[in-house]
């Protein structure tokens, strides 16, 4: 019997290549998504897995998780906010805290037992064992201590990747990589902080590729509780290197005026290089590659 994965954020860019390699491999997949059908990256998810819209409520969420039957939960819908407002405190509580409270309590009474969370590097501050950069990263934190409950009290098994930044092609996502997209096109300088700010980007193939490592572990039983791993390529880089690379990847320079733009408050100026690694799994898309790729 094909195995039944549920994915959170399956209308997302990473969520949506990770539904449609599950299903390249033969699993039976279903979507969690809060967006209209009509909108694309719905229609495009419902060509290959089934999408079931989640109205916010907990009542719903377990009737979809009853529905679905998922041996393997994914979890990667999230609330991004870089530097939170006032305005972003309710939607980043209701969206990374609330909804996955709501989430692991739809398993525990489906009797779905097997999660793969998405963590974030953004968690690890001056490369600390814990520290938040934002209110983001607090909120990440926070439901993975919701998940540590369900795993003691629930038998919950649960692997958290904590991903560095992912990239690849079609992502809209306002992230520096496609802001130098837009840059190369436009031919127009971008203004930039200074260029020693440290970088590590994951291709979204190898996320992918270690979300479905995680999956086949929990599968085998090879995690009793709660592992968690870092999931990062092994080519940090500064921003000045990454145009570097850019350059020789793509055969085009970009124009950069450097320093014009301050670094924010709890600017990530260190690498992070705490974390086990996934056992099983290692990055294969340079950055090189990545980057012509695009």
């Amino acid at each position: 019997m094909a195995e039944r994965a549920l994915i959170t954020g399956a209308a997302g860019f990473v969520g949506g290549r990770l539904a449609r390699k599950l299903a390249d491999e033969g699993w039976e997949v279903h979507g969690i998504v809060r967006r209209p059908p009509g909108d694309p990256a719905v229609r495009v998810l419902s060509t290959f897995a089934s999408a079931h819209y989640h109205d916010g409520t907990t009542e719903s969420l377990m009737r979809l998780v009853a529905l679905s039957r998922p041996t393997v939960v994914f979890h990667l819908a999230a609330r991004f906010v870089a530097d939170h407002r006032p305005g972003d405190v309710a939607p980043l509580i209701n969206d990374n805290i609330l909804f996955g409270a709501q989430l692991l309590e739809s398993m525990r009474e489906a009797g779905a037992r097997r999660i793969v969370n998405a963590g974030s590097a953004w968690q690890h501050y001056r490369n600390a064992e814990y520290s938040p950069v934002g209110l983001y990263a607090a909120t990440k934190k926070a439901f993975a201590d919701l998940l540590q409950y369900y795993v003691e009290a629930h038998s919950v098994q649960a692997i958290t990747l904590e991903l560095s930044d992912t990239y690849g092609p079609d992502d809209v996502r306002r992230k520096l990589i496609t802001i130098m997209l837009d840059a190369e096109k436009s031919e127009r300088p971008m203004s930039m902080v200074q260029g020693e700010l440290p970088l590590n980007f994951v291709h979204v193939d190898d996320a992918v590729s270690a979300f479905i490592v995680a999956a086949r572990r929990l599968l085998a039983n090879e995690t009793k509780a709660h592992d968690v791993y870092a999931v990062r390529s092994n080519e940090p880089v500064t921003v000045k290197e990454l145009f570097a690379i850019w350059e020789k990847a793509r055969s085009k320079s970009l124009a950069a005026r450097w320093g014009e733009r301050p670094y924010r408050d709890r600017e990530v100026l260190d690498q992070w290089t705490q974390g086990r690694a996934l056992p099983g799994w290692s990055p294969r898309v340079s950055l090189a590659e990545g980057l012509g790729g695009l």
